[in-house]
């Protein structure tokens, strides 16, 4: 996935998360578009460590029509508890990251939710910034599995 500067220096700077007890998983048809990533079932519902959605042949399109695109999907993306916004995007490169804005917060950390869009790879993270520490590190995200499917579904739709 093509980055812009400013982006690969700060996914540099992201250390993996612990994802110890995820199982992998993968859903889709090869041909539209396959959501794989590694989640967790819980009682209070899925813990997801990413999620991570690839077209295998992408429709050439402009940065506008992407662009567009990432808009729609950070007005739809309501029921993350957080508001998505646009913190980045490289137009040469056709890459757009989405970032929940304002973060949720409290003393010890910094967590946000990270979407990010290229021409054939839609990718969604949690990340949380440690304050002691000064790390930032992939966590997982808790979502209920009807708002799992949706999210997959949404994800879908901005390379559709």
């Amino acid at each position: 996935m093509k980055q812009s500067r400013k982006a690969k220096r700060y996914d540099d700077s992201v250390l993996p998360g612990d994802f110890n007890g995820f199982e992998p998983f993968s859903a889709g048809d090869p041909a539209v578009g396959v959501v794989s990533g590694a989640l967790r079932r819980t009682r209070a519902g899925v813990e997801v460590g990413h999620l991570t959605l690839e077209c295998p042949e992408p429709p050439r399109r402009s940065f506008a029509r992407l662009q567009a695109r990432a808009e729609d999907l950070s007005r739809q993306l309501t029921y993350l508890d957080e508001r998505m916004e646009i913190v980045d995007h490289d137009r040469r490169g056709l890459y757009i990251q989405l970032r929940s804005l304002p973060p949720y917060k409290d003393e010890a950390q910094i967590q946000f939710n990270e979407i990010s869009i290229a021409r054939d790879r839609v990718v969604l993270k949690r990340i949380a910034f440690h304050r002691r520490d000064e790390v930032k590190r992939e966590v997982p995200l808790t979502l209920s599995e009807e708002t799992l499917e949706r999210l997959m579904a949404d994800l879908r739709r901005v390379l559709g």
